[in-house]
């Protein structure tokens, strides 16, 4: 997928990890002033970077930091233990977010799918 496609469809698959309703978490992601909702196009991209970097190429515990100094919204990453579910990769991810003077922490399964990591459950 050619650049600013992947830019695109990897900003879609953040934010569907980050606001899947399937999760409890969703109260604190889905409230107006919630940081999700004040993130940039431009944050979503750097966010997206690292948050395939965590799940693709990190340890256990492991912490991956992304920062947008033109919008001062930043983030962690913590890749979790890996498991299987139904035939698929798995593994638990830690979510911090910084946007707009609000901060979320949630914790989510991700399964990898042809089309990339997608939620199967989040707390």
């Amino acid at each position: 997928m050619p650049g600013p496609a992947r830019t695109i469809a990897a900003a879609a698959g953040l934010a569907a990890v980050l606001a899947s309703p399937c999760a409890p978490a969703q109260n604190d992601l889905f409230a107006k002033d919630a940081p999700i909702t004040r993130m940039t196009k431009d944050d979503f991209a750097i966010a997206t970077g690292a948050m395939r970097t965590a799940l693709d190429e990190g340890r256990d515990g492991q912490v991956y930091r992304w920062n947008n100094p033109a919008t001062a919204a930043s983030g962690t990453f913590t890749p979790l233990a890996s498991f299987e579910r139904q035939g698929m990769s798995c593994r638990g991810i830690v979510f911090t977010l910084e946007a707009g003077g609000k901060v979320s922490r949630s914790r989510w399964n991700v399964c990898r799918t042809p089309d990339g990591w997608k939620v199967d459950s989040g707390r």
